[in-house]
C-alpha cells in the first residue's frame, strides 16, 4: 500500500512539475530580430503538441543527467535539448489560443490570417529546420516552402507517427507540390520538386515487439534532395537495461545523421548551448590560415587530409 501511495505522489509531482515549466517557458516577442543562421526552426502540425507533451522515458545512464533532467521531461524537451546542443536555440510557432506555451522550444505567436510571410522569412534565415510531417494545408505548405528556400542538409523530418499516418503524408505530398507550383509560378517564383519519400522502414526483427513511444525515425536528404528514412529501431540494438535503450538507438542510428548535418550546416551554434566537453573539443581544434593566422572551428575534410 505504501508503495502504491508513493508512486501516486511521484506521478502527481511529476505532472505538477511539467505544468509548472509552462509558466517559465520563454516567449519571443519579435522573431524578426533573430540573427540569421543562428537558430533551429521547429515546425509541426499543432495536433502533434499533445504527443510531444507526454513524459518520455527517463535515463539513469548519467548521474549528472539524472540529477539535472526533470523527472517529468517531455518528448519535446528531450528533442530540444538534443538539437540545441548541436545546432543552436530552437524556436517554434505557439499554438493560437493556448493559455500557456508548452515546455521545450521557445515560442512566438502569429496572427491566424497572416502567418505565412513570417514563417517563410524564418525558414529562409534558419540554420536548420526540423519539421514533423503532417497532412494539414499548413504543414504541407511549410514543407514546400522549406524545399524551395533551403539547402537539403538544412531540413530534417522527425517522424513521431505510425506507418498509417506516414502513408497519408506520403500520398499527400505530390499534389501539395503541384498546387504550390502553380501559385509560385503565378508570382514569378521558381517552385521546388516534390521529394520522393520512401516507405516506412520495417523493423530489423519484425517478429519482435518493436513498439516504442516518441520519435520513430528521422528523414534527412542528400545533395540531390533524395530523402533517407532512418528508423529508431529498438529491435536492431541490444542493451542490458531499458534505460540504456535510447542511448544505444541515438548512438547507432541517429548520431551519424547529426554529425554529418552539423559539419555541413551554415553558421555555428552559440557556445552557451554547447556541452562543456564539446566546447573544449572545439577549442582544441585550430586550423592554420595560409597567412599564419588561426581560425577556430572543426577542420573540413579537405583541410584535415581525410
Amino acid at each position: 500500500m505504501m508503495i502504491v501511495a508513493g508512486a501516486g505522489v511521484v506521478a502527481v509531482g511529476a505532472r505538477m512539475s511539467r505544468y509548472g515549466r509552462r509558466h517559465t517557458a520563454r516567449i519571443i516577442e519579435r522573431p524578426a530580430q533573430l540573427a540569421d543562421e543562428s537558430f533551429v526552426l521547429f515546425l509541426r502540425p499543432f495536433e502533434e503538441d499533445q504527443k510531444l507533451y507526454k513524459v518520455r522515458l527517463a535515463s539513469s545512464r548519467s548521474l549528472r543527467a539524472s540529477m539535472t533532467t526533470p523527472v517529468s521531461s517531455t518528448y519535446e524537451e528531450g528533442m530540444v535539448r538534443l538539437l540545441r546542443r548541436r545546432f543552436g536555440p530552437v524556436v517554434a510557432v505557439g499554438q493560437p489560443g493556448e493559455k500557456l506555451p508548452l515546455p521545450g522550444a521557445d515560442r512566438f505567436y502569429l496572427p491566424l490570417d497572416d502567418w505565412q510571410p513570417v514563417v517563410s522569412d524564418l525558414i529562409g534565415r534558419a540554420r536548420l529546420v526540423v519539421l514533423i510531417p503532417g497532412t494539414s494545408p499548413g504543414a504541407l505548405w511549410e514543407l514546400t516552402e522549406a524545399a524551395r528556400l533551403l539547402k537539403p542538409v538544412q531540413l530534417l523530418l522527425f517522424v513521431y507517427g505510425d506507418e498509417t499516418s506516414y502513408r497519408r503524408f506520403q500520398d499527400a505530398v505530390p499534389q501539395a507540390f503541384v498546387d504550390r507550383a502553380e501559385q509560385l509560378r503565378s508570382e514569378g517564383k521558381v517552385p521546388a520538386t516534390a521529394p520522393d519519400f520512401p516507405d516506412y522502414p520495417p523493423l530489423h526483427d519484425p517478429t519482435a515487439d518493436g513498439t516504442m513511444l516518441g520519435l520513430q525515425g528521422i528523414i534527412h536528404f542528400d545533395s540531390t534532395w533524395t530523402p533517407r528514412f532512418v528508423r529508431c529501431d529498438r529491435t536492431a540494438v541490444k542493451t542490458l537495461t531499458w534505460a540504456g535503450l535510447p542511448h544505444k538507438i541515438y548512438r547507432k542510428q541517429l548520431k551519424p545523421i547529426f554529425e554529418r548535418v552539423e559539419q555541413e550546416l551554415p553558421g555555428e551554434a552559440s557556445s552557451r548551448f554547447l556541452g562543456r566537453r564539446r566546447l573544449e573539443a572545439r577549442r582544441r581544434v585550430r586550423v592554420r590560415r595560409p597567412g599564419g593566422g588561426i581560425e577556430g572551428g572543426v577542420p573540413r575534410s579537405d583541410e584535415s587530409g581525410n
